[in-house]
């Protein structure tokens, strides 16, 4: 026989169960001062749907590109899927903790979310160095080296299909990231 947790799913985070009240209570004070992706700007909440739909389709082990319905190839940025394929590749294999990738319809931005975000910003405005230390959060720095080529490929592509990052995260800015 088999138990079936029916409890209900927080809204804030799919990734954390809800086991008491006080728990419940917690995780809707930090509900109020996280970053809404609706609130992001239009290049952020593309990498963020991007980053969630490839997490879905590394746990379904479906292709990323059925998971993203085609959206890359038929915007032309195939290139983009591969190198956003490639980072998250690097931070799967080689992740120094468990990493908060968000459910596809959360409507709040994971700290973790918001590194990748920063990390592809960085890159954008050709801060390599800003853009090593966010991914630095996530992976041990022999893989952020190799994820960073990848970054910076994505934010290349990104930047040529006019889609720039302003950095708004809702999160410090990445200069925050030094300390």
């Amino acid at each position: 026989m088999s138990r079936v947790d029916r409890r209900p799913v927080s809204a804030v985070n799919d990734n954390v169960s809800t086991d008491d009240a006080d728990a419940a209570e917690d995780r809707t004070e930090a509900a109020e001062s996280m970053t809404e992706v609706g609130a992001l700007g239009f290049g952020a909440q593309f990498i963020v749907w991007s980053l969630r739909n490839w997490v879905q389709a590394f746990k379904a082990r479906n292709d990323f590109d059925v998971a993203t319905g085609g959206t890359f190839e038929r915007f032309g940025l195939t290139a983009a899927a591969l190198a956003l394929d490639r980072m998250m590749t690097v931070l799967a294999a080689a992740a120094a903790r468990p990493i908060d990738i968000r459910c596809i319809r959360c409507r709040y931005l994971s700290p973790d979310e918001a590194l990748l975000v920063e990390a592809v910003g960085a890159a954008q405005a050709e801060n390599f160095f800003l853009a090593t230390v966010a991914l630095r959060k996530l992976m041990p720095g022999s893989a952020a080296r190799l994820a960073l080529p990848h970054a910076a490929d994505l934010a290349r592509d990104l930047d040529a299909a006019g889609m720039m990052l302003d950095g708004a995260t809702g999160q410090p800015p990445a200069r925050a990231l030094l300390h």
